[in-house]
């Protein structure tokens, strides 16, 4: 399939990101626990002054990088992003995973004033389960077209 049909998926918050970042903050200051009660180690402040800046960096940055609610439209030949206010913007994508139900994808906007910013979004069947099909055809059509000599920029010549 060279081109899939055009599609126009919602995308919501994403609920268990909150969890997650709580269980992992809570697990790694669990094992520097066990480590700080097996062993004296010089390093043992330093490690938990380090745990506590990555800590509070990633609930500062947390918010600015996810995607808020919007919808991801492709419309046969780029990607887009609309944000609740309506505003579109051209955006590429990645599957990081697929569950069947459900996509994890890296959204970035070729147009943003920092080449590093990334957003993250999780797409779910139970969303929008008439466009899902359409929607994973669209994802992976694009990334076929992606491996594509002639391909340039997310669109084709």
């Amino acid at each position: 399939m060279q081109n899939a049909p055009p599609v126009v998926f919602p995308v919501g918050r994403f609920a268990i990101e909150r969890w997650i970042m709580g269980i992992l903050s809570i697990g790694s200051a669990l094992a520097l626990g066990v480590w700080q009660a097996m062993t004296h180690h010089v390093l043992q402040n330093w490690a938990w002054a380090l745990w506590a800046v990555v800590v509070v960096t990633a609930v500062c940055i947390w918010p600015k990088e996810r995607l808020g609610p919007g919808d991801l439209i492709w419309d046969g030949q780029i990607w887009h992003w609309r944000d609740a206010r309506g505003h579109e913007t051209p955006a590429n994508l990645l599957v990081l995973l697929d569950s069947g139900s459900g996509l994890g994808v890296r959204v970035s906007m070729p147009k943003s004033l920092h080449a590093w910013a990334h957003r993250f979004a999780w797409l779910r069947l139970r969303d929008m389960p008439s466009a899902w099909h359409g929607l994973r055809c669209a994802v992976y059509s694009a990334h076929d077209s992606a491996s594509d000599p002639a391909f340039v920029g997310n669109k084709r010549p």
